[in-house]
């Protein structure tokens, strides 16, 4: 049985997301104006892509923290 763990909600001007479960598998939808996917992982491998994510996500820190202290010196 599934159950949802984050309904569809706008996150963008045209970006959406939403989330569920079922059994022992994650699902995330995705959707923008022009494209939408769909992806189910099971557990284990949630917590492997959370970590990529949160990893792409310091380093896209890091980059706009290095250009906003470049663009004001």
């Amino acid at each position: 049985m599934k159950k949802i763990l984050l309904k569809e909600t706008k996150i963008g001007e045209f970006l959406t997301m939403g989330a569920e479960v079922e059994a022992d598998k994650v699902g995330i939808f995705i959707a923008s104006a022009d494209v939408s996917t769909s992806c189910a992982f099971k557990l284990d491998e949630r917590e492997k892509f959370l970590a990529r994510i949160n990893k792409a996500a310091r380093h896209l820190r890091k980059i706009f923290l290095k250009s906003y202290k470049e663009f004001l010196f």
